[in-house]
């Protein structure tokens, strides 16, 4: 009833309109990538996959919602300890580097769709081409002109994205009866790993599901209990989305027939529903596009807040599209999954840590120590899906 009342105080629709960044940063990270990349590491059982990481996200996501309810008055009250100060000023740092990784994630996955619908196949010299020239894009509008116009960017993908998820969940869902009314549906084999194995390619995917951590940052658009709300209504809309999909296009996977492993959920689209493929690239291309340019923003905040003088007169943006391409040309994809996924686990890890340290409540502490520790694991040992 609580949760009720504070829900009709805010407004739903106010909620919705909040959960749009942080909406648009999971479907960002993870819509494109996480079929493939749970075929490859669980195969018939990649749902349990989806549910074990979007799981692992929502208590995480509990931790943030904590501090934005606890830590961010004692900040602005000056009643914080020194000790969670300079966590929170570690963290800060932590998602502003965890940013740059995406960014070079997030536009590697926009060129390869684009390089392997032209026909070019995974070419990893054209997609490092496109995906540079991309980074430079962004960098010399950030430091000519700055950023306008991104949540009307951030609303159009979106869009883009829940509608073609919405048309590949038909598609998958008429598929998938055809093929058990013509004689069964024959789910992929299971990869021979073990369950430490497993776990720790796990940890190296949750990229898929960043982006619920965005709301700490709206603090001026939003007050507290509206991005609480926000953060929540985007996790369970988001888990619910990845968890049916995922079941969906199990069946679909490519892994153990003759069409092998599938190198991206298009090598399945233009399989299944070829038809969707070239409104799929797109909204590759908008929505990678637009969560490069959110965390290419999100990084320069918070580069220049945390080190002024380093990162002063539009060096963050600078240094974020060097380091950005770097990666690009040197570090393959699925690598580049694991090494995002361990930047935001540090993140996290500070996060709970503070969470830990600030909540009165015994079982809330243990959990969100708990969660530290399992962040920290993630951190140093996740390992990319081969």
């Amino acid at each position: 009833m609580r949760a009720w009342s504070e829900i009709r105080e805010i407004g739903a629709g106010r909620i919705l309109l909040a959960s749009v960044t942080p909406l648009a940063s999971i479907f960002g990270s993870g819509f494109l990538i996480i079929v493939p990349v749970l075929e490859r590491s669980l195969g018939a059982l990649a749902v349990f996959g989806a549910l074990a990481v979007t799981a692992v996200a929502w208590f995480v996501g509990s931790a943030i919602r904590h501090n934005i309810a606890t830590v961010e008055p004692a900040v602005a009250g000056g009643r914080l300890g020194q000790t969670d100060e300079r966590l929170e000023r570690a963290s800060d740092i932590a998602i502003a580097l965890a940013y740059i990784v995406s960014v070079a994630l997030y536009l590697r996955i926009m060129a390869e769709y684009i390089v392997d619908y032209a026909g070019a196949g995974v070419d990893g010299a054209a997609s490092s081409i496109v995906a540079s020239l991309a980074v430079l894009i962004i960098v010399l509008v950030g430091l000519v002109r700055g950023f306008a116009g991104l949540d009307l960017m951030e609303r159009l993908a979106l869009g883009a994205v829940l509608v073609l998820t919405t048309a590949l969940g038909i598609a998958f869902v008429i598929e998938d009866a055809g093929r058990l009314g013509g004689g069964g549906i024959e789910l992929p084999p299971i990869p021979e790993t073990g369950l430490l194995e497993a776990a720790l390619m796990l940890g190296g995917i949750v990229i898929t599901v960043q982006g619920f951590e965005t709301v700490r940052y709206l603090g001026e658009e939003y007050d507290a209990p509206t991005r609480i709300w926000a953060s929540r209504a985007a996790q369970a809309i988001a888990a619910s989305i990845y968890i049916a999909f995922v079941s969906l296009a199990t069946p679909l996977m490519g892994l153990g027939t003759a069409d092998g492993v599938d190198a991206s959920l298009l090598t399945i689209v233009e399989r299944v529903v070829p038809f969707l493929a070239l409104p799929l690239v797109l909204c590759a291309v908008l929505s990678q596009f637009s969560a490069a340019t959110a965390d290419t923003v999100a990084a320069h905040g918070n580069l220049h807040k945390q080190l002024p003088r380093l990162f002063g007169n539009g060096r963050s943006y600078v240094f974020s599209g060097v380091a950005a391409i770097a990666m690009i040309c040197t570090i393959p994809t699925l690598t580049i999954v694991a090494i995002a996924s361990r930047a935001f686990a540090a993140y996290y890890c500070l996060q709970c840590i503070v969470a830990a340290r600030t909540s009165t409540a015994p079982g809330k502490r243990a959990g969100y120590w708990l969660l530290a520790v399992a962040m920290a694991a993630v951190t140093l040992l996740a390992q990319p899906v081969a």
